[in-house]
Protein backbone atom coordinates (compact mmCIF):
# COMPACT_ATOMS: atom_id res chain seq x y z
CA UNK A 1 0.00 0.00 0.00
CA UNK A 2 1.22 3.51 -0.84
CA UNK A 3 1.72 5.71 2.21
CA UNK A 4 1.57 9.41 1.38
CA UNK A 5 3.20 12.00 3.67
CA UNK A 6 1.41 15.37 3.85
CA UNK A 7 2.68 18.48 5.63
CA UNK A 8 0.57 21.49 6.60
CA UNK A 9 2.28 24.78 7.44
CA UNK A 10 -0.09 27.60 8.41
CA UNK A 11 0.05 29.87 11.47
CA UNK A 12 -3.73 30.41 11.32
CA UNK A 13 -5.13 27.60 13.54
CA UNK A 14 -8.56 27.73 11.89
CA UNK A 15 -7.23 27.29 8.33
CA UNK A 16 -4.66 24.76 9.51
CA UNK A 17 -7.38 22.65 11.12
CA UNK A 18 -9.64 22.96 8.07
CA UNK A 19 -6.95 21.62 5.70
CA UNK A 20 -6.15 18.80 8.12
CA UNK A 21 -9.82 17.80 8.41
CA UNK A 22 -10.24 17.72 4.62
CA UNK A 23 -7.10 15.60 4.19
CA UNK A 24 -8.03 13.16 6.95
CA UNK A 25 -11.57 12.71 5.60
CA UNK A 26 -10.32 12.22 2.04
CA UNK A 27 -7.96 9.42 2.97
CA UNK A 28 -10.42 7.82 5.37
CA UNK A 29 -13.10 7.77 2.64
CA UNK A 30 -10.68 6.20 0.14
CA UNK A 31 -9.14 3.74 2.59
CA UNK A 32 -5.63 4.99 1.77
CA UNK A 33 -2.75 5.45 4.22
CA UNK A 34 -1.33 8.87 4.98
CA UNK A 35 1.04 10.44 7.52
CA UNK A 36 0.43 14.06 8.55
CA UNK A 37 2.93 16.59 9.85
CA UNK A 38 1.85 19.96 11.28
CA UNK A 39 3.97 23.11 11.25
CA UNK A 40 2.92 26.54 12.50
CA UNK A 41 5.92 28.55 11.26
CA UNK A 42 8.33 28.63 8.35
CA UNK A 43 11.20 27.95 10.76
CA UNK A 44 9.70 24.59 11.68
CA UNK A 45 9.61 23.53 8.03
CA UNK A 46 13.17 24.48 7.14
CA UNK A 47 14.38 22.69 10.28
CA UNK A 48 12.56 19.50 9.26
CA UNK A 49 15.23 16.95 8.32
CA UNK A 50 13.83 13.72 9.75
CA UNK A 51 10.56 13.27 7.86
CA UNK A 52 9.87 13.01 4.13
CA UNK A 53 7.05 15.26 2.88
CA UNK A 54 5.44 14.25 -0.42
CA UNK A 55 3.10 17.26 -0.46
CA UNK A 56 3.33 20.43 1.64
CA UNK A 57 0.39 22.84 1.96
CA UNK A 58 2.21 26.10 2.68
CA UNK A 59 0.76 29.44 3.80
CA UNK A 60 2.30 32.45 2.05
CA UNK A 61 1.85 35.05 4.80
CA UNK A 62 3.39 34.03 8.13
CA UNK A 63 5.29 35.78 10.90
CA UNK A 64 9.05 35.38 10.71
CA UNK A 65 10.04 33.33 7.67
CA UNK A 66 7.16 33.58 5.19
CA UNK A 67 6.07 30.91 2.73
CA UNK A 68 8.03 32.29 -0.22
CA UNK A 69 11.28 32.15 1.74
CA UNK A 70 10.40 28.64 2.85
CA UNK A 71 9.91 27.66 -0.80
CA UNK A 72 13.44 28.79 -1.71
CA UNK A 73 14.87 26.84 1.25
CA UNK A 74 12.74 23.79 0.40
CA UNK A 75 14.18 23.70 -3.11
CA UNK A 76 17.44 22.62 -1.47
CA UNK A 77 15.75 20.06 0.81
CA UNK A 78 15.52 16.56 -0.72
CA UNK A 79 12.93 15.47 1.87
CA UNK A 80 10.30 17.94 0.58
CA UNK A 81 8.96 16.83 -2.78
CA UNK A 82 6.22 19.29 -3.77
CA UNK A 83 4.40 22.40 -2.53
CA UNK A 84 0.89 23.81 -2.84
CA UNK A 85 0.65 27.41 -1.65
CA UNK A 86 -2.30 28.72 0.38
CA UNK A 87 -3.09 32.43 0.63
CA UNK A 88 -5.91 34.92 1.09
CA UNK A 89 -4.19 37.20 -1.45
CA UNK A 90 -4.53 35.95 -5.01
CA UNK A 91 -1.78 38.28 -6.26
CA UNK A 92 0.73 36.18 -4.30
CA UNK A 93 0.39 33.48 -6.96
CA UNK A 94 2.86 35.34 -9.21
CA UNK A 95 5.63 35.06 -6.61
CA UNK A 96 4.95 31.45 -5.71
CA UNK A 97 6.34 29.73 -8.79
CA UNK A 98 9.22 27.34 -8.20
CA UNK A 99 10.16 23.94 -9.56
CA UNK A 100 8.57 22.26 -6.51
CA UNK A 101 5.38 24.35 -6.70
CA UNK A 102 2.39 22.32 -7.89
CA UNK A 103 -0.39 24.82 -7.32
CA UNK A 104 -2.01 27.70 -5.47
CA UNK A 105 -5.12 27.63 -3.24
CA UNK A 106 -6.98 30.83 -2.31
CA UNK A 107 -8.47 31.12 1.17
CA UNK A 108 -10.98 30.00 2.23
CA UNK A 109 -9.73 26.68 0.87
CA UNK A 110 -11.84 24.60 -1.47
CA UNK A 111 -12.27 20.93 -0.49
CA UNK A 112 -12.42 19.62 -4.07
CA UNK A 113 -9.19 21.38 -5.03
CA UNK A 114 -7.34 20.04 -1.99
CA UNK A 115 -8.55 16.52 -2.79
CA UNK A 116 -7.37 16.90 -6.38
CA UNK A 117 -3.84 17.78 -5.23
CA UNK A 118 -3.88 14.85 -2.79
CA UNK A 119 -4.93 12.45 -5.56
CA UNK A 120 -2.22 13.75 -7.88
CA UNK A 121 0.48 13.31 -5.23
CA UNK A 122 -0.83 9.83 -4.42
CA UNK A 123 -0.76 8.75 -8.08
CA UNK A 124 2.78 10.05 -8.55
CA UNK A 125 4.02 8.08 -5.55
CA UNK A 126 2.09 4.95 -6.54
CA UNK A 127 3.60 5.00 -10.04
CA UNK A 128 7.16 5.35 -8.75
CA UNK A 129 8.02 1.78 -9.74
CA UNK A 130 11.18 -0.25 -9.19
CA UNK A 131 13.33 -1.11 -12.21
CA UNK A 132 15.69 -4.06 -12.29
CA UNK A 133 19.15 -3.55 -13.76
CA UNK A 134 21.74 -6.27 -14.37
CA UNK A 135 25.07 -6.04 -12.58
CA UNK A 136 28.08 -8.31 -12.08
CA UNK A 137 26.36 -10.36 -9.38
CA UNK A 138 22.86 -10.64 -10.87
CA UNK A 139 20.28 -7.86 -10.63
CA UNK A 140 19.70 -4.72 -8.57
CA UNK A 141 16.47 -2.77 -8.10
CA UNK A 142 16.08 1.00 -7.89
CA UNK A 143 13.07 3.29 -7.89
CA UNK A 144 12.78 5.63 -10.86
CA UNK A 145 12.69 8.63 -8.54
CA UNK A 146 16.09 7.69 -7.06
CA UNK A 147 17.89 7.97 -10.39
CA UNK A 148 19.28 11.46 -11.09
CA UNK A 149 21.00 10.54 -14.35
CA UNK A 150 22.66 7.66 -16.15
CA UNK A 151 26.10 7.86 -17.73
CA UNK A 152 27.40 5.51 -20.41
CA UNK A 153 30.84 4.01 -19.97
CA UNK A 154 31.78 1.59 -22.78
CA UNK A 155 29.60 -1.56 -22.48
CA UNK A 156 28.27 -0.70 -19.04
CA UNK A 157 26.62 2.31 -17.43
CA UNK A 158 26.67 4.18 -14.14
CA UNK A 159 23.51 5.13 -12.24
CA UNK A 160 23.88 8.37 -10.30
CA UNK A 161 21.61 8.23 -7.27
CA UNK A 162 22.33 11.54 -5.60
CA UNK A 163 24.78 10.62 -2.86
CA UNK A 164 26.15 7.48 -4.50
CA UNK A 165 26.58 5.72 -7.82
CA UNK A 166 26.13 2.15 -9.03
CA UNK A 167 27.68 0.33 -11.98
CA UNK A 168 25.27 -1.73 -14.08
CA UNK A 169 26.09 -4.07 -16.93
CA UNK A 170 23.88 -2.76 -19.70
CA UNK A 171 24.26 -0.19 -22.45
CA UNK A 172 22.71 3.27 -22.36
CA UNK A 173 20.32 2.23 -25.12
CA UNK A 174 19.11 -0.67 -22.96
CA UNK A 175 18.73 1.71 -19.99
CA UNK A 176 16.72 4.12 -22.10
CA UNK A 177 14.29 1.34 -22.97
CA UNK A 178 13.95 0.25 -19.33
CA UNK A 179 13.34 3.80 -18.08
CA UNK A 180 10.48 4.26 -20.52
CA UNK A 181 10.63 7.90 -21.58
CA UNK A 182 9.59 11.12 -19.77
CA UNK A 183 10.69 12.14 -17.17
CA UNK A 184 13.84 10.42 -18.49
CA UNK A 185 15.39 12.14 -21.48
CA UNK A 186 18.50 11.38 -23.53
CA UNK A 187 20.49 14.63 -23.71
CA UNK A 188 23.83 13.34 -24.99
CA UNK A 189 25.20 10.15 -26.50
CA UNK A 190 26.57 9.41 -23.01
CA UNK A 191 23.78 10.72 -20.74
CA UNK A 192 20.14 10.16 -19.82
CA UNK A 193 18.76 12.61 -17.24
CA UNK A 194 15.73 12.49 -14.96
CA UNK A 195 13.89 15.77 -15.53
CA UNK A 196 12.36 15.52 -12.05
CA UNK A 197 15.86 16.21 -10.67
CA UNK A 198 16.79 19.20 -12.80
CA UNK A 199 16.49 22.85 -11.88
CA UNK A 200 16.36 24.16 -15.42
CA UNK A 201 17.85 23.93 -18.89
CA UNK A 202 19.78 27.00 -19.98
CA UNK A 203 21.26 27.24 -23.44
CA UNK A 204 23.27 24.07 -23.95
CA UNK A 205 23.36 22.93 -20.32
CA UNK A 206 21.18 20.78 -18.07
CA UNK A 207 21.41 22.19 -14.52
CA UNK A 208 20.55 19.87 -11.63
CA UNK A 209 19.04 20.82 -8.29
CA UNK A 210 22.25 19.82 -6.49
CA UNK A 211 24.27 22.36 -8.49
CA UNK A 212 25.88 19.93 -10.96
CA UNK A 213 25.45 20.29 -14.73
CA UNK A 214 25.71 18.33 -17.98
CA UNK A 215 26.32 19.65 -21.47
CA UNK A 216 23.69 18.81 -24.08
CA UNK A 217 25.00 17.03 -27.16
CA UNK A 218 24.79 19.08 -30.35
CA UNK A 219 22.63 16.54 -32.19
CA UNK A 220 20.26 16.25 -29.20
CA UNK A 221 19.46 19.94 -28.67
CA UNK A 222 16.19 20.11 -30.59
CA UNK A 223 14.95 16.85 -29.10
CA UNK A 224 15.86 18.05 -25.59
CA UNK A 225 14.11 21.39 -26.08
CA UNK A 226 10.91 19.68 -27.23
CA UNK A 227 11.09 16.98 -24.56
CA UNK A 228 11.62 19.52 -21.78
CA UNK A 229 8.74 21.70 -23.01
CA UNK A 230 6.44 18.66 -23.10
CA UNK A 231 7.54 17.75 -19.58
CA UNK A 232 6.81 21.27 -18.26
CA UNK A 233 3.39 21.31 -19.91
CA UNK A 234 2.62 17.96 -18.35
CA UNK A 235 3.61 19.25 -14.91
CA UNK A 236 1.34 22.29 -15.28
CA UNK A 237 -1.62 20.04 -16.11
CA UNK A 238 -1.18 17.84 -13.04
Amino acid sequence: MVNLSVGICDDDPKCHRRIMEICEKHFADNGDACDFYSYYSGEEVINEHDNHIDLLFLDVEMEGIDGLKVMHKAEEMPNIHSIVFVSAHSEAVWDSFGYKTKGFLPKPVDEKKICRYLDQAYEIKKNDSFIDFPNYTGSVFYKKSEIVYVKSDSNYAVLYLGSNEKIITCTLKECEKKLGGIPFLRVHRSYIVNLDHIKNITGETVCFKDGSAIRIGRSYREKVRKGYNDYLLGELKR
